[in-house]
């Protein structure tokens, strides 16, 4: 009986060093599907940068939190399916060839999601940005981009329709061997390009944050003049999160 009641001393007492450390919470436990009744969800999944006659028919279009709520895109990128509603939620999609993108983390009421939209870039446009940007990607963590979008800018963004002279926060700030954020220069219709000297957006609005680690952030972006919305962001390693227009930062007033 003594043991036992020395046992449950230590526990009790507040001075007992055991030796245990203190486990950390985890930032990943909340990240899961609602109970709430299906709501719809519907967009468009297009290639970002050069397409040529590259499509994104059949790529496969899902809930990150619950990888069996699926679906995929048809010949035209557009895509739809129901979802658990109640609580925020992340979209992935996935076709081989193309970097596979996740979207912002948004929230699902019975309402659904629409205009649901993906920027998918090939696999060697994912490459080319990283070396402009002079980031070398780091598989335990997440890359994070957005378009801080002007009040022209629509539905899906386009070429030239960002909010020029903005500033892009991720709070809480990464770790400081985390990199951005690193703005898009506007090069002409076609063509845009990561500068790491720029220190704030151009008309292009892209922005990016490289080797982020895991954990929810909020991404949001402060100018002189105009107030933009805020994305929620769940940062999974290996996961490249763009929030694209019309969930990404988008221009409020």
């Amino acid at each position: 009986m003594l043991p036992l009641l020395l046992a449950l001393a230590a526990c009790t007492d507040p001075d007992a060093d055991t030796g245990a450390e203190t486990a950390e919470p985890d930032p990943m436990a909340d990240w899961v599907v609602g109970d709430g009744p299906l709501a719809p969800v519907s967009g468009r999944a297009f290639v970002f940068g050069p397409s040529g006659n590259l499509s994104l028919e059949g790529a496969a279009v899902f809930v990150v939190e619950a990888p069996e709520y699926a679906t995929t895109a048809e010949a035209d990128g557009t895509f739809a399916l129901e979802v658990p509603s109640g609580r925020p939620l992340s979209f992935r999609v996935e076709q081989e060839g193309f970097t596979a993108i996740q979207s912002g983390t948004l929230p699902v009421g019975p309402e659904g999601v629409t205009q649901l939209g993906f920027q998918v870039p090939i696999t060697g446009t994912t490459e080319m940005m990283a070396y402009a940007s002079d980031i070398h990607l780091d598989e335990d963590r997440c890359q994070i981009a957005t378009t801080i979008s002007s009040a022209s800018s629509p539905p899906y963004g386009g070429s030239g329709v960002g909010e020029p002279g903005a500033t892009a926060i991720l709070e809480p700030f990464p770790s400081e061997d985390a990199e951005g954020p690193i703005y898009f220069d506007f090069i002409n219709d076609g063509f845009v390009l990561p500068d790491p000297t720029l220190t704030e957006t151009t008309i292009d609005g892209g922005v990016l944050f490289g080797n982020v680690p895991q954990g929810e952030y909020t991404l949001r972006a402060t100018h002189p003049t105009v107030r933009f919305t805020e994305v929620t962001i769940r940062c999974r390693a290996g996961v490249v999160v763009n929030a694209s227009p019309p969930h990404g930062v988008e221009f409020l007033e």
